[in-house]
């Protein structure tokens, strides 16, 4: 319970809202609030009415409530390496960390000023004040990435025993995220440059892998590398990991979905030799011949009350009979047409500067025939855009210009024939079609995950400011701590009928504030008592917050 004691410092009094808490078995107080000198409390006093502040209270609450549930805490201070600072074990200032991440994305350093306008201290019961950046980092020291797995696991496993989950349909993808670590920084060995889903291609990055279920909704089994090693490597060595971590996995009973970057002859024969099942996508460009079956040939398959459009066959793929699934998806006809358009209007611009070049009396270029050719091939970038370009050039020894045109049939024959189609294979030869399809269909589970990781408002992963291997991963560590707690209490609230997106609930339950009400009183030294009270809810904060209040 809340209080007012006063310190005297330096000869003057200062007021404070302490509560107390057991550290090393004694109950030591704990500031929570800082009032100010006499003259603050008299101006409360002598006041006509009762005076109030207010903190926001329902974020921090709801993930300390499911953090408590789960018993998070207990499995960090039984798994880590146990040390306290500013009165905080090391479990209790991680978990900060990850609901700090999870609620507003910021810096340790922000942490203090964050952290005093919630209720955060009172529930945890720790000075804001002392709250600082060195605290983190030392409560980040001597962690070893053995230590986060052996925690993470234990984590996962005590929420799937809680909640019944089944993983016989892991969805598995990857992604990377760019950093400001310093290129003459050798002292980080996990951002390496490579190729960057943001096209931050300047930056060095590092890479997370995560799997997931319809059931689940929260990344488990998470694994960090280097930023340079593609999907395809780095298949088996997490395929390992995915067999020996994931709580229940039994290889027969499983299903692998993922998309065609971690496709290759030797990953599928690692999953057939394994007998894990599997759903993934495949490029066409290894069996092009499935081009030539007409559109009219595919079937309508109703999916998720829409109609799919799909040609199912057996067929002989790297030496082994799979089933193949052609799919013909809109989106991606679309995002085909965007690209031709865009690439023909960056070719012709490139076409026409070079014209200009070659009309030009000053330019030192070759202007024989067989080199503007071999230039002009250069300049046409893009999937079929030279088939595309019919150049006429002038000039039979030395060439003086050159014109071009599209070929409107051609485009027309490549749109129809190449666009809109996508190839999936899997080993499933007793499934429905519209069972892969749905199946498959799940990856949009993974997609959100990777989008709650860089939603700059909540959970993000970067930016991170930390630059030694294991500070970058006890960081990622805390955040995707955050973002599980609160897939954990979306389910809650499902259980509840009430649908809610991670971060609409996040924003959701933020409104939700408790207020400290000031009232004058004759039995304490101060003239004050403090009652709390939280502030009016609408409908929506009132459903939710019962089933908080229930956890």
């Amino acid at each position: 319970m809340a209080s007012l004691t006063k310190k005297n410092i330096k000869g003057h009094d200062y007021w404070y809202i302490v509560e107390s808490k057991r550290i090393n078995g004694k109950p030591t107080p704990i500031i929570i609030q800082y009032l100010g000198t006499v003259n603050n409390l008299l101006n409360i006093l002598q006041g006509g009415s009762n005076e109030f502040k207010s903190y926001a209270h329902g974020a921090v609450t709801a993930l300390m409530k499911m953090a408590q549930k789960t018993g998070i805490l207990e499995i960090m201070g039984q798994l880590l390496p146990s040390q306290t600072r500013d009165g905080l074990k090391r479990e209790e200032s991680l978990l900060l960390a990850a609901i700090h991440r999870a609620i507003q994305p910021e810096s340790k350093r922000s942490f203090s000023d964050w952290a005093e306008t919630t209720t955060l201290p009172t529930l945890i019961k720790f000075n804001p004040k002392e709250m600082t950046s060195q605290h983190f980092w030392d409560q980040m020291d001597g962690i070893t990435e053995q230590q986060l797995r052996t925690c993470e696991d234990a984590i996962t496993s005590r929420i799937f025993g809680m909640y019944n989950f089944e993983v016989e349909k892991l969805i598995l993808d990857y992604t990377n995220y760019y950093s400001y670590i310093a290129t003459a920084n050798e002292k980080n060995a996990l951002c390496k440059r490579g190729h960057n889903k943001q096209k931050r291609y300047d930056l060095r990055q590092y890479s997370l892998a995560v799997v997931t279920t319809k059931d689940v909704l929260f990344p488990m089994c998470s694994h960090i590398y280097e930023g340079n090693i593609n999907d395809q490597s780095e298949f088996p060595v997490y395929l390992d990991q995915i067999i020996e971590r994931v709580p229940g996995f039994e290889a027969s009973k499983a299903t692998l979905v993922f998309d065609g970057g971690s496709n290759n002859k030797d990953n599928l024969a690692r999953l057939e030799k394994q007998k894990i099942h599997y759903i993934c996508a495949l490029s066409l460009s290894a069996c092009k011949d499935l081009y030539d079956i007409a559109l009219e040939s595919y079937e309508a398959i109703s999916l998720q009350k829409q109609d799919m459009l799909c040609y199912r066959l057996r067929r002989e793929i790297w030496g082994q009979q799979r089933e193949c699934l052609l799919l013909y998806s809109p989106k991606l006809y679309e995002g085909q047409m965007r690209e031709m358009e865009n690439n023909l209007i960056k070719n012709q611009a490139r076409l026409a500067e070079l014209a200009l070049k070659v009309q030009s009396e000053n330019s030192r270029i070759k202007k024989d025939p067989e080199s503007i050719k071999s230039r002009i091939k250069n300049e046409i970038k893009g999937s079929h855009q030279n088939e595309l370009f019919e150049i006429t050039i002038q000039g039979e020894t030395v060439v003086t210009g050159f014109s071009w045109k599209i070929k409107q049939d051609k485009k027309s024959e490549i749109i129809t024939k190449y666009f809109g189609k996508k190839l999936l294979i899997s080993d499933h030869q007793a499934w429905s079609t519209q069972e892969i399809l749905e199946t498959y269909n799940n990856q949009y589970l993974i997609e959100k995950i990777f989008k709650d990781t860089k939603n700059p408002h909540h959970f993000a992963i970067r930016p991170q400011y930390h630059w030694t291997d294991m500070k970058m991963r006890v960081h990622i560590f805390c955040c995707l701590i955050g973002l599980i707690l609160t897939a954990l209490l979306r389910k809650e609230l499902l259980g509840h009928g009430i649908v809610m997106e991670n971060d609409a609930l996040i924003d959701e339950l933020t409104k939700i504030r408790e207020c400290l009400v000031f009232k004058k009183t004759s039995k304490n030294k101060s003239g004050l008592k403090i009652e709390k009270h939280l502030e009016m809810m609408d409908d929506k904060q009132a459903r939710i917050w019962k089933v908080i209040s229930s956890l």
